[in-house]
C-alpha cells in the first residue's frame, strides 16, 4: 500500500524554513578578548552631564586678512636689476625685497623695502623685467592672525550672530584639535546667486599652523547653555530614526539604539538609551559592528562539526526548495507501491 512519508523526516534538522523564514540573528553583547579590543583600536569616554548651547555649524575656509597683507610695486617706471627675497621667504618690516633701475637716464637704483613682517606669499618679477607705476611685483602676508570665513544658508538663526560672540573653528588636518575665536564681523546681505550667509571668525595663529585656503568647520554658539547628558558626536552610529551607540563594560560591549537631542560643537545630547557613568566607545565603533564573541565562534565551529559528515551534495539536497521536496515525495511514494504490488506476484510464481 502507498505509505506517506513526511518530508521533514527526511531534511536536515534546522535547516528547513518555510516562506519567508529566516535564521536567526544572535543579539545581546558582544566579548572580546583583550587582543582583539587592542587591534580594533577601541577607546571610550563616560557619558556625563554637560552644559550644552544649542549652535549653528557651517563649512568654512582659512583666510588672510586683508588689513595684513600688503602689495609692493615701483611707483615710477624703470627696469628689475636684483630680486633680493623668494616666493615663501619670511621677511621683517623694512627688509630690501628688490631693486630696480628707474628709466630716466641719471636716476640711481631703487630699493624696495617690505612694508610689513610676513612672509612673501606672491612673487610675479623677473630680472629685467618693464615695469610701470602700478605693476604688483611682490605680495607680503602676516598670518600671525587669519579669518575663518563660514559659510551658511539664510535661515531664522542669523539673526542671532552677532560680532564679538565666540565660536569654535575645527580643521581636517588638525583633527583632534579645536581653535577657538571670535565673530569679527558678518555679511551685510546675501549672495544673489547662491543665497548662502558668511561669518567671519578672527583666530590668534601665533604658530602659524593656519594657512589660507584650508577647509574648516566653524560653530558658533547661539541661546542659553542647557544641564544635558552628552557624549561626542562621532560616538552614534546609524541613520536618522535609526541611531546607536555602543556601551563597554570590560570586555563585553552592548549595542544601544539611541535618541539624540542638542549638538553643540562635537558633543550631542542624548535623550534616550545612554545613563550617566556609560562607558561610550568612541574609536573602533563602526568595527564594533562587525565583530562576533569567541564563544559565538566556538558555538557555531562545533554546529558545523556536528554536521561534518554531510557531504557537500547532501548540503546542497538539504535545501532544496519546497517543490522539489515535493516532487521527490511523489516519487519515492511510486517506488515504494510499486514494490509491494511486485512482491507477492515473486512468493506466488
Amino acid at each position: 500500500m502507498f505509505a506517506a512519508i513526511p518530508l521533514s523526516a527526511l531534511a536536515h534538522e534546522g535547516h528547513v524554513h518555510g516562506p519567508g523564514e529566516t535564521e536567526a540573528v544572535a543579539t545581546g553583547p558582544v566579548a572580546l578578548t583583550d587582543e582583539a579590543i587592542k587591534n580594533l583600536g577601541v577607546q571610550s569616554v563616560e557619558a556625563n552631564v554637560a552644559p550644552l548651547q544649542r549652535t549653528i555649524t557651517m563649512i568654512g575656509r582659512i583666510e588672510g586678512l586683508p588689513e595684513r597683507l600688503a602689495k609692493i610695486a615701483p611707483r615710477a617706471e624703470g627696469r628689475v636689476a636684483e630680486i633680493l627675497v623668494k616666493l615663501g621667504d619670511r621677511v621683517s618690516a623694512g627688509q630690501p625685497v628688490l631693486r630696480f633701475e628707474p628709466r630716466t637716464v641719471g636716476n640711481p637704483p631703487v630699493i624696495l623695502n617690505s612694508p610689513i613682517n610676513g612672509f612673501v606669499v606672491r612673487q610675479e618679477a623677473s630680472l629685467g623685467q618693464a615695469l610701470n607705476p602700478d605693476t604688483v611685483l611682490m605680495e607680503v602676508a602676516d598670518y600671525s592672525q587669519v579669518l575663518a570665513r563660514g559659510m551658511t544658508f539664510e535661515s531664522p538663526d542669523l539673526s542671532r550672530i552677532k560680532p564679538g560672540q565666540n565660536a569654535r573653528v575645527r580643521l581636517d588636518v588638525f583633527p583632534e584639535r579645536t581653535f577657538e575665536g571670535k565673530v569679527q564681523r558678518l555679511d551685510v546681505g546675501l549672495e544673489r546667486e547662491s543665497r548662502t550667509f558668511e561669518v567671519y571668525v578672527l583666530l590668534e595663529n601665533p604658530e602659524l599652523q593656519l594657512r589660507p585656503n584650508m577647509q574648516a568647520s566653524v560653530s558658533i554658539a547661539i541661546g542659553d547653555p542647557q544641564e544635558v547628558l552628552a557624549v561626542p558626536q562621532r560616538s552614534v552610529l546609524g541613520d536618522l530614526g535609526n541611531l546607536f551607540v555602543f556601551i563597554r563594560d570590560g570586555n563585553n560591549f552592548e549595542r544601544r539604539n539611541v535618541v539624540i537631542g542638542l549638538k553643540a560643537g562635537d558633543q550631542v545630547e542624548v535623550v534616550e538609551g545612554v545613563l550617566p557613568g556609560d562607558k561610550v566607545v568612541t574609536e573602533g565603533q563602526y568595527q564594533l559592528q562587525f565583530a562576533t564573541s569567541p564563544a559565538k565562534e566556538t558555538e557555531a565551529a562545533a554546529a558545523e562539526h556536528g554536521h561534518g559528515a554531510d557531504t557537500a551534495a547532501g548540503d546542497a539536497h538539504n535545501h532544496l526548495p519546497g517543490w522539489a521536496w515535493g516532487i521527490g515525495g511523489l516519487v519515492l511514494g511510486g517506488v515504494i507501491v510499486a514494490l509491494t504490488r511486485r512482491w507477492p506476484e515473486e512468493a506466488t510464481s
